[in-house]
């Protein structure tokens, strides 16, 4: 019986695959959508195919199978996946169990979808990968914004009723301090935007371009000045990282590498940890968001459970998924690249720390830190998920998706090429004298040129509403020096600046115990973009290096108590901890000794900063 059109549409809609598809492009694809039918015993196709159709079961139940090994039996869902997510030929073979009605839609039409939302092709994966899994994962869950954004909307009238009241206040009585109007006029426009970031009235770049128009209209400082955070170094090297790793996820190289690895990780439960956590330090810096790296890594870790067959809930499960949690986001400060608000405060270091503080010497002067980090952590977490469970190991699982994808293709070779040449050139950037910023806008350029990086992937993949965000946060900071208020904040907040140079430790617990206060209200993007225009010229007034102060700011930051306060946490718990693979109580628990981790390695950090001069 032939499905009418609207049916036929519901039951796409309703399809969690396509959760990320709008009406239009499932309209577009109606057409080319084919009912067919099976009897039992009949061959759906066969491995070795090649793979021209997925289809989507309506009814019955098909086998897959790969020689004599049964892999799942499908009546409700995807098969032939390989379609779209470019293997090229079929896996395995499927066989009708009995009558069966499937849905088939062709490659090229599928391959349009994907070419147009990257998250899609993401959910065909993990549709394939689940047919050689136990744990079944699900597309187009709810994502952490949403929960965290539904606590808040209460708070939304609070907020905007501030918005208007403090600038009001501002401009009446800010004469009684001794600023004059321009000034008052720039405090207010900047108030106005940190509530907003405060009660999250709007998305983070929003009060930013707020505040850029409201200067440019009133003429509160030049146009060159209010914009000259589009024009800086760190603008265009922000645009070129998220460019390098938009290659680097779409090509498929960062999960082939992440695959290699734990292929050959050493067959023990401290040694699958430590490879894991290893792994999230390596593509830390090349993919420059935690929620990526989180969503990259969410469903190897279900498998990787799975496979090694610990107790769900169990020490060792809950071991192996505080490593990957923390391996994949503890080192977010100790590489420029690793997160787009580290460019906010590069951009705020004066120009000779600049030059001083390349990609490499940034990672130098961390180095100790993350020394000490991996090996606190490792100390009392082995000590905190003490258990007696054996990794019971099978690699058929790592093998099944190293064959899925395939040897490497060409813009797999071309990102490790385009990755390579962007460090080289940085490393070396004290030889050629070449700005990195420039460095990687060159390779973002060769990438461009070359067709490896396409124009919807330069549209789609790289953060434009944080670019926006980081060029109007560091044109909102010149604006400030312009009118002279940093030097007004310098005077006035001279007192720490005295810990500053006399008592350096007392300093980072006092400023670690406000960064905490603040982050109870404020992420830790706005938390840094708040705190670092106040303190890194403070530290540059006291002779301390503004770079060490706004490590400490990022590095203490990135600490959190509660989960709403940690985005990637709350997508984390939603795409592994709702399957009770962890103990979640053990895993906050172990979370508030990370913060202390981060305390004692920025101490002991001081000692090698003075060795290296930059305190």
């Amino acid at each position: 019986m032939k499905t009418s059109i609207i049916e036929l549409i519901n039951e796409l809609k309703a399809i969690p695959v396509f959760s990320t598809c709008n009406l239009q492009d499932l309209s577009r694809l109606l057409p080319s959508v084919e009912e067919k039918s099976f009897i039992a015993g009949e061959i759906l196709f066969q491995s070795g195919m090649p793979a021209s159709e997925v289809y989507l079961v309506k009814g019955g139940v098909v086998r897959l199978s790969s020689g004599r090994r049964k892999i799942d039996e499908v009546s409700n869902g995807f098969l032939g996946e390989e379609a779209v997510v470019g293997s090229g030929k079929y896996l395995s073979d499927a066989v009708a169990g009995d009558s069966v009605e499937v849905l088939a839609i062709p490659r090229e039409q599928l391959q349009k979808l994907v070419d147009k939302d990257p998250v899609l092709r993401t959910n065909f994966y993990a549709s394939l990968l689940n047919h050689h899994s136990w744990n079944k994962m699900e597309s187009g869950s709810q994502g952490s914004s949403d929960l965290i954004d539904k606590g808040i909307d209460i708070w939304k009238p609070v907020g905007w009723l501030l918005v208007i009241l403090l600038p009001v206040l501002i401009l009446t009585a800010g004469h009684s301090v001794g600023f004059d109007w321009n000034t008052r006029l720039y405090i207010a426009v900047f108030v106005s935007a940190v509530i907003m970031w405060v009660f999250r009235l709007s998305t983070e770049f929003i009060p930013c371009l707020f505040a850029v128009l409201v200067l440019l209209f009133l003429g509160v400082a030049p146009a060159p000045v209010v914009l000259s955070g589009f024009t800086s170094g760190s603008f265009f090297m922000a645009m070129s990282v998220f460019g390098l790793g938009v290659v680097l996820v779409s090509s498929g190289l960062t999960y082939r590498l992440v695959l290699i690895i734990l292929r050959y990780a050493p067959r023990t439960q401290i040694g699958y940890n430590i490879a894991i956590f290893l792994t999230g330090v390596l593509l830390t810096p090349v993919i420059p968001l935690a929620n990526g790296r989180i969503g990259l890594v969410s469903p190897i870790l279900l498998d990787m459970v799975e496979v090694l067959g610990y107790r769900p809930s169990g020490k060792a499960a809950s071991g192996l998924s505080a490593a990957t949690f923390n391996g994949f986001t503890f080192y977010s400060s100790i590489f420029l690249s690793s997160k787009p608000i580290n460019f906010v405060v590069y951009g705020l270091l004066p120009l000779q720390v600049r030059e001083q503080f390349t990609w490499a010497y940034w990672a130098l002067a961390a180095a100790v830190c993350g020394l000490v980090i991996f090996v606190l952590y490792f100390l009392i977490s082995s000590l905190f998920f003490r258990n007696n469970e054996v990794p019971a190991l099978s690699t058929e699982r790592i093998e099944a998706q190293i064959a899925v994808l395939g040897p490497m293709n060409g813009k797999e070779w071309a990102a490790l090429a385009g990755i390579l040449l962007f460090v080289i050139g940085v490393a070396t950037s004290s030889m050629h004298k070449i700005d990195t910023a420039w460095i990687g806008l060159a390779v973002l350029y060769i990438l461009l040129a070359l067709g490896v990086f396409s124009k919807k992937e330069f549209q789609s993949g790289i953060d434009w509403p944080f670019l926006i965000y980081l060029g109007g946060l560091l044109g909102l900071v010149d604006t400030m020096s312009y009118l002279g208020l940093d030097r007004w904040i310098g005077s006035n907040l001279f007192w720490i600046g005295k810990y500053m140079y006399s008592n350096f430790l007392l300093f980072l617990l006092l400023l670690t115990a406000g960064i905490f206060i603040v982050r109870v209200f404020l992420p830790n993007s706005a938390t840094t973009a708040i705190l670092a225009p106040i303190f890194l010229p403070l530290a540059q007034i006291s002779g301390i290096n503004p770079w060490v102060v706004g490590f400490i700011i990022l590095t203490i930051s990135d600490g959190w108590v509660m989960p709403y306060q940690c985005s990637y946490y709350v997508q984390f718990l939603q795409t592994v901890g709702r399957k009770n693979i962890y103990n979640q109580m053990s895993m906050l628990v172990l979370n508030n000794i990370t913060n202390l981790i981060r305390l004692a390695a920025i101490a002991v950090s001081i000692p090698y900063w003075r060795w290296l001069g930059i305190l």
